[in-house]
């Protein structure tokens, strides 16, 4: 079974990947948002997931992860759907950790992610809510080790989401203009 299934039928282990990832798993899979026909992408896939925002989660026809984001953003962020849980689940809130200059030392990264984490992990705990511990539930519920560096983790991301092909959103104004997007969350 994988995991968008096990989700999809286990509402408690969904829901707390709602609470920690803010990752919703959709009872099933639909096409992605089209903005009323003016988005198109150069990848096809299916929404599988949104976020709290309206941003998708896309499965891609090459089994790698899209992410369409509410404010615009576009782009790759994982290569399958176990590396997409695994940068969820231990890096939640991912779109914090987007910061390319950071990616440029392994070290440097490290302390980033770690004060990231640290920073989700008070704001949480002003809501009297255990996030280091709901986390480890989550992993052991979908069988995902919690890593204590996440460099690893985040490095994945990283190349993912810069490899070609990019993903890729074009907006048609109603007048004919396009916009598209850079295909890579960190170009932004």
């Amino acid at each position: 079974m994988d995991f968008v299934t096990m989700l999809q039928e286990d509402r408690n282990i969904s829901d707390l990947l709602y609470d920690v990832c803010d990752v919703e798993i959709l009872s099933e899979c639909k096409p992605p948002q089209d903005e009323g026909g003016h988005l198109t992408y150069n990848l096809s896939g299916k929404t599988f997931a949104k976020a709290r925002s309206g941003s998708e989660y896309i499965l891609l026809e090459d089994g790698s992860i899209g992410y369409w984001g509410s404010e615009g953003e576009c782009g790759r962020i994982a290569d399958n759907l176990e590396e997409f849980f695994e940068l969820m689940i231990n890096c939640p809130y991912w779109l914090d950790y987007i910061c390319e200059e950071e990616y440029q030392d392994r070290e440097e990264l490290s302390e980033f992610a770690k004060e990231i984490f640290e920073e989700h992990e008070e704001n949480a705990q002003e809501d009297e809510f255990d996030l280091r511990g709901a986390q480890q539930e989550l992993a052991n519920s979908l069988g995902i080790e919690i890593q204590a560096d996440v460099a690893e983790i985040l490095m994945r991301f990283y190349h993912c989401a810069k490899r070609e092909p990019r993903f890729v959103q074009t907006y048609t104004e109603n007048d004919g203009s396009i916009h598209s997007s850079t295909g890579s969350l960190f170009d932004r």
